[in-house]
């Protein structure tokens, strides 16, 4: 569109350009230039713009669409490509640890040096910062499919090593004493459904969540064995929801020892249907239950060495290796996807064992 305006004593000319709908914003996106002498000096620029505006460097240079506006329409579209707990996970990593620092910004202004300093701090803050940087490449590339960025910086940034995991981490399980001490305590408080799903945590060495899941179906008490099928997750407005497992590998089925099918006879005395741990409406109890579990018996024993729910899983790792269990039983039995997971833990375990022979070659001596 060409229209003439007054300047000044005389007359010049604009254009406004119309380029569509904004696909992010759904607003119009229009270019209006001033200044030119005459009509035809104007027509000619018009005529250019729209031919540029087909360039994808023309709208990179001139987007003034911000980081979060581009998030806002690619979560739409990340929200069908995972599971339900995964989105909610990931976009609450994005609204707390991305958009803070990048959300107002025009997603064509961001820089290389504006994302390294970035990914620096994140390294500093988070062990697994490597995730963070995951998201915001979705997003960054996300922005390159719609033409509104030629190249993603994120990309393009140095990535500090990933932290080992330090020495307390590693030591969060109980070694065969621990272990034993830690069931008679739980004998104590006389808690069948406590020692139900601490036993299962131990002696299988499932994950919680794949443990408040199990259906009394998943369980064959003749058998010996059970099938995890399922596990626990947070969904949207936090939500429980049931979902497939961790990865292909966490679908398992698992062999069971004698006490702890007696154990889990005796616990189907009081729960006989459906859930082996649920509500008084037949649903699964909060995701923090074994954790509520465990604070009962920190409570009456303050002094006893505290692991974490997850320690019991690691516990069962280390035992199995020390019952000289091969690396491949151990991976198939926890279902660890990467091996690397299993050696990790086997190489703990192992070393210690390593420097303890001096002491037990000292202890036999007896000099």
């Amino acid at each position: 569109m060409i229209k003439k305006y007054k300047k000044g004593d005389g007359f010049a000319y604009y254009f406004k350009a119309y380029h569509g709908i904004d696909p992010l914003t759904g607003k119009k996106i229009v270019t209006l230039r001033r200044g030119f002498k005459t009509e035809r000096e104007a027509r000619l620029a018009e005529a250019k713009c729209l031919a540029d505006y087909e360039k994808k460097t023309f709208r990179t240079r001139n987007t003034t669409t911000t980081f979060k506006q581009v998030y806002e329409t690619w979560k739409e579209h990340y929200r069908n490509t995972v599971k339900e707990s995964t989105y909610v996970s990931q976009i609450d990593k994005a609204d707390r640890l991305i958009i803070p620092h990048f959300g107002d910004k025009p997603i064509n202004k961001i820089t290389l040096s504006m994302c390294q300093a970035q990914v620096n701090k994140w390294a500093e803050d988070y062990k697994r910062f490597f995730g963070i940087i995951s998201i915001a490449n979705q997003i960054f590339d996300y922005a390159i499919s719609m033409e509104l960025i030629d190249s993603n910086p994120m990309r393009k940034t140095l990535k500090p090593k990933r932290k080992k995991k330090d020495k307390e981490e590693l030591e969060q399980f109980y070694n065969k004493e621990e272990l034993k001490t830690f069931f008679e305590m739980v004998q104590e408080l006389d808690d069948i459904e406590m020692l139900t799903f601490f036993r299962l945590l131990a002696f299988t060495g499932m994950r919680k969540n794949e443990v408040g899941a199990l259906r009394w179906t998943d369980i064959d008490l003749e058998s010996g064995q059970l099938k995890v099928n399922q596990t626990l997750a947070k969904g949207e407005n936090n939500k429980i929801i049931f979902q497939t497992p961790k990865t292909k590998k966490s679908q398992r089925t698992i062999s069971l020892d004698p006490k702890t099918i007696n154990i889990l006879k005796d616990w189907h005395k009081y729960s006989t249907k459906g859930l082996l741990f649920k509500n008084e409406l037949g649903s699964p109890k909060s995701i923090v239950h074994v954790n509520n579990l465990l604070n009962r018996v920190w409570r009456r024993y303050p002094d006893f060495k505290r692991i974490t729910p997850h320690g019991f899983r690691h516990t069962h790792c280390s035992l199995l290796f020390e019952a000289g269990a091969t690396i491949k039983e151990v991976q198939e039995r926890l279902g660890h996807e990467n091996i690397q997971t299993t050696m990790d833990i086997y190489a703990h375990v192992t070393q210690k064992a390593k420097n303890e022979v001096a002491d037990k070659f000292a202890s036999y001596i007896g000099f």
